[in-house]
């Protein structure tokens, strides 16, 4: 019984012990964890809105450090005051890095970057062009507004103002080079941002960076700024913090978008909005061209409601819009007409007129290539494609239709005056007898023949029919 008791108080105290050893081995974890965000893309409100519920979460797991993977054209309806007032109240150190190598922060990514606590750029990474603050209201904060934002957020990093100041006024942009290169020449290829001067966008390397006081580090991939960050100091919202980042033992854990988040964040694509609005406008004619309207059809309204979503967080000129859904509407009136002449031609014009000129801000356009490859696709899918669909599907009905023509059907869906009716073993579409008003569904009705719209012409039958159905 001794010898019970002895061992039951031994295994005992080495569970009180595992019981404590454990939230200290929680802690060191917790205290060794660097969160990665990625934040790709326009600054909308899904990534706005991630990117501060990222920083939110890594303060409430008292993370190391959290780094903004950030690679953008500035803001689009994202709430970048709320961002900005997030990362300057972090009791956790903020880095942002623009990379990878060709990334840019340009706009209201200038604002997000000079909040952080270090600053670190990709090699040919593009730092500067601070104005406009949102691409979707150029207006919404002066030239001034962003310079004095700027010269705050540079003052509270000890970063240097005038330049922050030039990105605002005057465009002015830097670009990473690797060391020993500062002031060579901008490499074949870059892309400036529309109606930069390139006489004010300097190359300067990590050294002339620092010594600057533009950004801190130059280094090409994560794990290299995560090395760098060893020993630095910064001052976070707790006070002075000392990184003590180990890229090796540390635990790098990426966030990143969740599925909704990612598809509401991808929708705002121009490219992408531009391809659901004509992918689900030609789904949606297709449908509305064959007896039925199916699957598909239900598919082609999602597609459109998600593209209708894309160009509204876009701007857009409304009337080069109007104009495109014209040109659209003239190709499916010359179908239906079977006319294939003038409206079809106007059609394709005012489409591609109205996709190319509908978009306000020149760097969330399409590629020019794609809208005229849009164009002319919907014009085949019109004038040729659809044309050839039509005939075959005329010929088949003419022949279908003479086979139930004087039988019996039972309406499946409500004639009102058009619906459907189920007759010789397959389904129809139907229209009522003139001045029948609205037959119900189950009513019998008997075919009397194939109209000019490739609709059933019938008449109701009383319950005493016997022909088959």
């Amino acid at each position: 019984m001794a010898l019970h008791r002895i061992a039951g108080g031994v295994l005992l105290l080495v569970g009180l012990l595992a019981a404590l050893a454990a939230p200290a081995s929680a802690q060191a974890s917790s205290t060794s964890t660097v969160d990665v965000v990625e934040a790709v893309g326009v600054l909308d409100d899904p990534l706005t809105d991630f990117v501060i519920g990222a920083i939110e979460q890594s303060n409430l797991d008292g993370s190391q450090a959290v780094v903004i993977r950030l690679d953008t054209d500035g803001a689009l309806g994202g709430d970048i005051d709320r961002l900005v007032d997030t990362i300057e109240s972090s009791d956790v150190p903020v880095v942002v890095y623009v990379g990878t190598a060709g990334a840019r922060a340009t706009g209201a990514g200038v604002r997000v970057a000079a909040a952080a606590h270090v600053l670190a750029l990709a090699p040919t990474g593009l730092y500067g062009v601070a104005h406009p603050a949102d691409l979707g209201d150029p207006g919404a904060r002066t030239v001034g507004e962003v310079a004095s934002d700027l010269e705050a957020l540079a003052d509270a990093r000890g970063r240097d103002a005038d330049f922050l100041v030039d990105a605002a006024e005057s465009g002015a942009a830097v670009i990473a080079v690797p060391d020993g290169e500062t002031g060579a020449p901008i490499a074949d290829g870059t892309e400036l941002p529309e109606g930069t001067d390139p006489t004010v966008v300097r190359t300067l390397d990590e050294s002339a960076l620092a010594e600057a006081g533009i950004a801190d580090i130059v280094a090409p991939t994560i794990q290299q700024v995560l090395a760098a960050l060893g020993g630095r100091e910064v001052v976070t919202n707790a006070g002075d913090v000392v990184l003590d980042v180990d890229p090796v033992t540390a635990n790098v854990r990426f966030v990143n978008l969740d599925l909704v988040q990612r598809i509401l964040h991808t929708a705002s694509s121009p490219t992408l909005a531009y391809l659901l609005l004509l992918a689900g406008a030609l789904t949606l004619f297709f449908e509305v061209f064959q007896p039925g309207f199916g699957v598909s059809g239900f598919s082609a309204i999602g597609v459109l409601a998600l593209g209708v979503y894309s160009v509204a967080v876009l701007p857009i000129q409304p009337l080069w819009a109007v104009i495109a859904v014209i040109g659209l509407l003239l190709l499916a009136y010359d179908l239906a007409i079977a006319g294939l002449s003038w409206p079809s031609a106007v059609g394709t014009l005012a489409l591609g007129a109205g996709s190319i000129n509908m978009w306000q801000i020149p760097q969330l356009a399409p590629p020019t290539w794609l809208i005229v490859v849009g164009t002319l696709s919907a014009a085949v899918f019109f004038i040729m494609m659809m044309t050839s669909v039509l005939r075959a599907q005329g010929n088949q009905a003419l022949l279908g239709a003479k086979a139930v023509e004087g039988k019996v059907g039972i309406v499946r869906s409500a004639l009102g005056p058009e619906g459907h009716i189920f007759v010789g073993g397959a389904l129809w579409r139907a229209r009522a007898p003139q001045g029948s008003g609205k037959v119900r569904t189950g009513t019998k009705v008997r075919v009397l023949g194939l109209n000019d719209s490739l609709t059933l012409d019938v008449e109701i039958v009383d319950d005493t029919s016997t022909t088959k159905v």
